[in-house]
């Protein structure tokens, strides 16, 4: 690579911040003349952004939790937080450390069907004593091998549970008597036997498992026990995968999990003998539900790689560290993409705010990015020669929800500006970037459904780049949160801090944030003392219309009008002291200034993603082929970053987005595609 290069980054959020913290490492000048991230709008973090609205309170893109097992994403973190040394350089932020920002969230719960209703089954992950991102930790990739060992030792843990009555393991069930638990176990350790020695894993040894199945299922009461029903599912679930990955010779096949891409997750369960009645079992819905698996939004057409699910289920069950899940205490812009930022202006870095990328245009032999138009959306204030994004609630630097008009120049208006794509009339200027002049270097951290939209050139010129933004596809979402005057446990819910989900959609995810109260600032006589954030997937493809901002507005209308329905039929559920005869209780709603109904939902947090930049990136079966590694682009001075990429860990979460950016600056650094990535991948 030539030296003193200029990088140009285009797009803030977390794969092209990442990007920036590896190729901004220490002695980064002897290499590079500049590295410089354009950013549409006055936010860092794209779907990861957060802001600060009315009372300081946190306004999220929608509902963010981390697995214990993002070992790369923590890493970054953890690095991050060290670097910025908040105890010498800033003693009065109330988040000195990264385990201040994140902290182990225990409760989780899905909403089960049963009976023709509903009811809550509440469990929990223990914990262990790891941590993750652990300095000079490496991680190891989790094999078809472990998979199958894991899961029949899961089996044993609880058959176990069912015998000791054991409340505190996640899906225990009524103990029953241990003579009726022999064949499970007698099955589990035979299997765990033959899975000694790889050379057993053949098809013959599926038949283990059949028998005490068989046999488990006539000694619960499946049809008048919810317990039982479920525990016989999630053994249903488990051997049917230990059945499919013996059946599918994933041990010796050298793709390993990938080479199920093609199918669809629970199809594949189907396959190798799960119960039909998996398919609505609460974790199987569950797993959808996060991962917004659903065709074109669409809660009747699940749509999800069996590979890729067999493997994030694996990662997520059997490699968390210290929790299962982690959750922020305050918004993702304040505790992970703020400090990110600070510490890359600390470094050098540069943010271009209010750039629009329109264009990324090739030279005459379509060999490179020669140009990249852009929009400019609003100029500076006289004497300023850069845009400063935060400022601070509570001593804590954050991303507010509006520009700062004083950093600004006033025409053509704040009033005016909109970042969302394709309303560029009132841009302040056009730019064109050229190669070497603005840049020498590109790594595209676009959003994909941008993709689709700034890479025309690259569309028509390689297949590849067609192929790719025909068959990965995004989803439009949406959620919203509600600050309520009266606890959880006032409101008959014992378990604060709960992640729920696999209930009635639209918004068939719940999580109680209480940890993030004590961040915000709301007068004394408006305090609340709960927070709930919904969400889900949005049937509202990106259109080809005149007036999109019409669309917009009737999106917007179709969520609020599914919240007030949601909140009014369902969340007595989770709450039943928040809903009465007539519905809901808007009194609760801390800000809503005596509002009913649709309009009291407008004065909380609504979130509406159907902008291209916005649309969550799914993993449908038989897209994973099409996806492009980080150096892939196919032009010479271009790497591409984001969740929609080909980083090993191909599903829409931020561990991917983190990995991804990590692939692309070592792509430029012309390291190794894994140089210091930790854990698992996608061979």
């Amino acid at each position: 690579m030539r030296g003193r290069d200029k990088v140009a980054i285009l797009g803030g959020g977390m794969a092209g911040l990442t990007a920036a913290w590896r190729l901004s490492e220490a002695g980064w000048r002897d290499r590079f003349d500049s590295i410089t991230v354009y950013q549409r709008g006055w936010r860092l973090g794209g779907k990861a952004a957060s802001s600060r609205g009315a009372h300081g309170r946190i306004e999220e893109h929608g509902l963010h939790i981390w697995l214990g097992s993002y070992e790369n994403a923590f890493a970054l973190l953890r690095e991050c937080y060290a670097e910025l040394d908040r105890a010498a350089t800033d003693p009065d932020a109330p988040v000195q450390t990264w385990d201040q920002a994140l902290v182990p969230a225990d409760q989780l719960g899905m909403a089960d069907r049963w009976n023709g209703g509903w009811s809550v089954w509440p469990g929990r992950f223990s914990r262990n004593g790891e941590v993750p991102g652990e300095p000079g930790a490496g991680g190891r990739e989790i094999t078809a091998v472990d998979l199958a060992r894991r899961s029949l030792g899961l089996i044993l843990d609880f058959a176990d549970s069912l015998a000791a009555d054991a409340p505190d393991l996640m899906l225990s069930a009524a103990p029953l008597p241990l003579q009726r638990l022999d064949t499970v176990r007698r099955g589990a350790l035979a299997a765990l036997t033959i899975l000694a020695d790889p050379a057993g894993f053949s098809p013959e040894a599926r038949g283990v498992l059949e028998a005490p199945l068989d046999g488990l299922r006539d000694a619960l009461d499946y049809e008048g026990r919810p317990d039982h029903r479920r525990f016989w599912l999630l053994l249903s679930v488990l051997t049917a995968t230990v059945r499919g990955l013996i059946a599918d010779n994933l041990v010796t096949d050298p793709q390993g999990f990938r080479a199920l891409n093609d199918e669809e997750y629970g199809a594949w369960l189907l396959r190798h003998g799960a119960h039909p009645d998996v398919l609505d079992f609460a974790l199987i819905r569950g797993l959808y539900d996060m991962v917004f698996g659903y065709a074109d939004g669409d809660c009747e057409r699940p749509a999800f790689a069996a590979g890729l699910g067999v493997l994030l289920t694996g990662i997520a069950l059997f490699q968390y560290k210290g929790a299962f899940f982690w959750k922020m205490t305050a918004g993702m812009g304040d505790v992970v993409i703020a400090p990110l930022y600070q510490v890359l202006r600390r470094r050098g870095v540069r943010f271009e705010f209010f750039h629009r990328v329109d264009h990324l245009h090739l030279d005459e032999r379509r060999l490179t990015v020669e140009a990249i138009s852009v929009g400019r959306q609003v100029r500076l204030a006289a004497g300023r020669d850069h845009y400063e994004p935060l400022i601070r609630v509570g001593g804590l630097p954050v991303f507010p929800a509006a520009p700062l008009a004083e950093q600004i120049d006033p025409r053509p208006g704040l009033a005016e500006l909109e970042c969302h794509f394709g309303d560029d009339r009132r841009d302040a200027e056009r730019r064109v970037l050229r190669r070497g002049i603005d840049f020498d270097r590109v790594v595209l951290a676009a959003s994909l459904g941008m993709v689709e939209l700034i890479c025309t050139e690259l569309i028509a010129d390689r297949p590849e780049w067609r192929q790719l933004t025909q068959r990965v596809r995004t989803v439009a979402t949406q959620s919203f949160q509600l600050w309520l005057r009266r606890s959880e446990d006032d409101l008959g819910w014992a378990r604060p801090g709960v992640t729920t989900s696999g209930y009635v959609a639209p918004f068939d995810t719940w999580a109680s944030m209480p940890q993030t109260l004590w961040a915000e600032a709301w007068p004394a006589a408006e305090r609340p003392r709960a927070v709930a954030y919904f969400c889900g997937v949005l049937d509202a493809p990106w259109p080809a219309e005149a007036a999109p901002q019409d669309y917009r507005r009737r999106c917007r209308d179709r969520v609020e009008t599914a919240a007030v329905d949601h909140l009014d039929r369902h969340l007595g559920l989770y709450l039943p002291g928040a809903v009465t005869a007539a519905g809901f209780d808007w009194d609760l709603l801390c800000g809503a200034e005596g509002a009913r109904g649709a309009a009291a939902v407008r004065t909380q947090h609504v979130s509406v993603n159907i902008d291209p930049s916005d649309r969550y990136v799914q993993s449908v079966p038989g897209s994973d082929k099409y996806r492009l590694r980080a150096d892939e682009s196919g032009y010479d001075n271009l790497v591409l970053a984001g969740d929609w990429i080909d980083c090993g860990l191909n599903a829409g979460c931020i561990e991917a987005a983190v990995m991804s950016g990590l692939q692309a600056a070592n792509a430029l650094l012309g390291r190794g595609r894994l140089h210091r990535i930790r854990g698992f991948h996608l061979p």
